[in-house]
């Protein structure tokens, strides 16, 4: 069996489509058909079903793509991890974000990347956490920065900090009085918090928990900057990292309170499988920017 012929497979079951797979591998896309019948026709079972949307996995076909899309990522990282010189050609990493950190600091994180390796082409993607683990287990992105640790034992993780929660509150709010509030008064506050329960609501869930306190949920919502929003329409408070509503406060779109007591942190980690960190120096120079980049830039106004 063909190597090209798997990944060819695996590119349009990410894709969904025979006609977008084509044009990224810069194959014909009547060849493309024809190098899947032959897959099919090898393993004796169908891969995908044919609709009008796109090509669709059997279950065959999700099982195959579980079963390769790592591995073949792994042997095209090591390829591209060896090569050098005129010969080395473009090589293609996959970033995950979460739609919080995306939103602070996406486009100046590939400005740097996109200056610091002109030779890469580097493709961000946005996730939840649960999501991103996943996806980067399975080989579908190369490395993730995530907000709670994934538990995968493929996986190595890196925490790069702790970001402290704060209270926040529309912009006229008279109370909580006072420029910091305790855990316990928060949590009972009426709140507008994740609906997904890794990450940040998982870090409010153990504060409730610590504090033998039912949560007032007024409102669920799994956008950071829907809940901003929300918010600001005097819908709630919510309980979110302070470095991811900083620049709301400051500007006056939300008011917000710093928590004593036992207050809960959000841990951000850096994480990327265990058998890419053998794929040569250029991948580990990779990991070593972005871990940097996105340390400085989210402590950067932590302790204002």
């Amino acid at each position: 069996m063909e190597i090209r012929r798997l990944s060819y497979f695996v590119r349009i079951a990410e894709d969904g489509s025979l006609t977008r797979a084509a044009g990224m591998v810069r194959v014909a896309q009547s060849a493309l058909s024809r190098q899947m019948r032959l897959l099919e026709e090898e393993l004796g079972v169908p891969l995908f079903e044919r609709t009008a949307r796109g090509m669709r996995l059997t279950s065959d076909g999700e099982r195959l793509h579980a079963s390769v899309a790592a591995p073949l990522r792994e042997l095209e990282l090591a390829i591209q991890g060896i090569r050098s010189g005129p010969s080395r050609g473009a090589a293609h990493l996959a970033l995950g974000l979460p739609p919080s950190i995306a939103d602070l600091i996406g486009r100046s994180l590939a400005l740097q990347l996109r200056s610091a390796f002109p030779e890469i082409c580097f493709r961000l993607v946005e996730g939840p956490t649960g999501g991103l683990g996943d996806w980067l287990g399975r080989g579908m992105i190369d490395f993730a920065v995530l907000e709670e640790v994934s538990r995968n034992d493929l996986l190595i993780e890196q925490k790069l900090l702790s970001l402290p929660f704060m209270l926040v509150g529309p912009p006229g709010i008279e109370a909580p009085s006072g420029s910091s509030v305790g855990i316990e008064e928060a949590l009972a506050l009426p709140l507008i918090i994740p609906s997904h329960h890794l990450g940040i609501r998982a870090a409010i869930n153990d504060a409730a928990q610590r504090s033998g306190l039912n949560l007032d949920v007024q409102m669920e919502a799994d956008s950071t900057r829907l809940i901003k929003e929300l918010v600001q329409s005097d819908i709630g408070y919510a309980l979110l990292p302070e470095r991811y509503v900083f620049e709301a406060v400051a500007a006056g779109q939300l008011r917000g309170w710093r928590l004593s007591g036992a207050a809960p942190v959000l841990d951000i980690l850096f994480s990327s499988r265990k058998a890419s960190r053998n794929a040569g120096r250029q991948f580990v120079s990779v990991v070593e920017f972005i871990t940097h980049a996105i340390e400085g830039a989210l402590a950067m106004t932590d302790s204002s």
